[in-house]
Order: structure tokens, then sequence, then C-alpha cells
């Protein structure tokens, strides 16, 4: 059984760190500098799109 979120305040600090960690990942795999192999522009735009994804739950919890 998967336990719910007590309140809205927790759903939405769970979403930031989300997003923070994310956006710790983009710096890692900082690719501007050199050639990206095909896994690294995957990964990329997989951590992009999640993190628009985020952006819009926390919009909608406005």
């Amino acid at each position: 059984m998967i336990p719910q979120m007590q309140s809205s305040a927790s759903w939405t600090d769970t979403l930031k760190a989300r997003k923070n960690h994310l956006i710790g990942l983009m710096k890692i795999l900082d690719i501007q500098t050199g050639k990206a192999s095909k896994v690294q522009t995957l990964t990329v735009n997989l951590i992009k799109n999640e993190i628009n994804f985020i952006d819009e739950k926390l919009k909608g919890r406005k």
C-alpha cells in the first residue's frame, strides 16, 4: 500500500526538492562543451521533460 501525503504543503515541498535534484543532475551532465553521445542527449532531454512536468504540477497547486 502506498502511503498518502499528509498535506498539500508537503507534496509541494517534495516536488520542489525533486526539481532541485534534477537541476543538480543537469549541472553534472553539462554537455555543452564537446560532443554528446546519444545516451547523454536522451538523458538531458528526459530530465528537461521531467522538470517541465514538475513545473506544470507546481503551477496547478497554486
